[in-house]
């Protein structure tokens, strides 16, 4: 009887534990689930208080900054840009920058489209960063205006808290073509939602942006662009860039993808190959419903290839 009830007794200590250990781990799996999910959906007050976004105020009316080619004011609706651009405008980009300096939502304003916009994508009381970039002709030729406005309304905002380099974007190459793998993230709820991959490459396996000098400049490759999936594996190139040509400033150096990602690549002359993943979505705008969306870059490691 004794042996039994000490049995008995044992096995009652061994399911508590058991039972208290699997709740703990059950609980901090979820905990560390929550904080690994990249979540890129609009969301009304989802957005983690910043502290360093106090509203600024003049009187009763929202800060409002100018510079000499855009004007911002926050209007019912969200945060209204007045966009004045030169004559010779080839390309028109605003960006959103984070606390921690990172170049977050982008919208592709058309050339063909009313300068005069409502952007929606904000909340009360948030402070906003832009840079507005209008290039000239080439990338190389741009002007480049920092904004600062706080929002009075808007439809929401995305969070980018969760953003890790890395941590959601794996690449690899196979000696043709290149595979990108999303870990971890929910893609925005709006329409048209497409994938946008940039490839790029470099001779390190740090990326230096700012590098000028041959052996550690990176280099832009070409774009992807398709329907959204957690496995992207593809041989195309879109606006690929062909290093192979003598004179880069000829006519058909941005090439269409009528030869396969291995060209290009090899033409390159450089050893690591990176990923910069990004959603692409649509949003009902008041008159402006075709503007192209694109989220913060989700970045991978470079990978050695040659």
């Amino acid at each position: 009887m004794k042996i039994r009830n000490f049995i008995f007794g044992i096995a009652l200590i061994c399911s508590i534990c058991f039972t208290s250990c699997s709740d703990g781990s059950s609980s901090s799996d979820s905990n560390d689930t929550s904080s690994r999910v990249l979540d890129l959906r609009i969301k009304k007050d989802g957005v983690a208080y910043n502290p360093s976004r106090e509203i600024k105020r003049e009187g009763e009316n929202a800060e409002i900054t100018k510079t000499d080619r855009v004007e911002v004011a926050a209007v019912e609706g969200g945060i209204k840009f007045s966009i004045t651009p030169p004559e010779e405008t080839t390309y028109i980009l605003i960006q959103r920058i984070e606390e921690n300096g990172l170049y977050s939502t982008k919208l592709d304003v058309p050339l063909n489209s009313a300068k005069e916009f409502i952007y929606p994508l904000c909340e009360p009381g948030e402070k906003y960063k832009f840079c507005v970039r209008i290039e000239t002709g080439d990338r190389l030729n741009a002007y480049e205006d920092f904004l600062t406005i706080t929002a009075t309304d808007g439809i929401g905002d995305i969070d980018y808290s969760n953003l890790k380099s890395s941590r959601h974007l794996n690449l690899s190459y196979d000696g043709t073509k290149p595979t990108c793998q999303i870990i971890d993230c929910i893609p925005p709820e709006a329409k048209n939602v497409k994938a946008f991959i940039s490839y790029s490459v470099t001779n390190s396996n740090t990326i230096n942006w700012d590098a000028t000098d041959s052996a550690n400049e990176v280099l832009w490759l070409g774009n992807y662009k398709g329907d959204v999936s957690e496995i992207i594996s593809s041989e195309e190139l879109y606006e690929a860039k062909d290093y192979s040509s003598e004179n880069p400033n000829v006519d058909g150096y941005y090439k269409n993808p009528d030869q396969p990602f291995k060209y290009f690549l090899d033409n390159s002359n450089k050893s690591y190959l990176f990923a910069q993943y990004t959603y692409t979505f649509e949003l009902e705008m008041e008159g402006q419903e075709n503007f192209m969306w694109r989220t913060a870059s989700i970045d991978s490691e470079p990978i050695r290839i040659k």
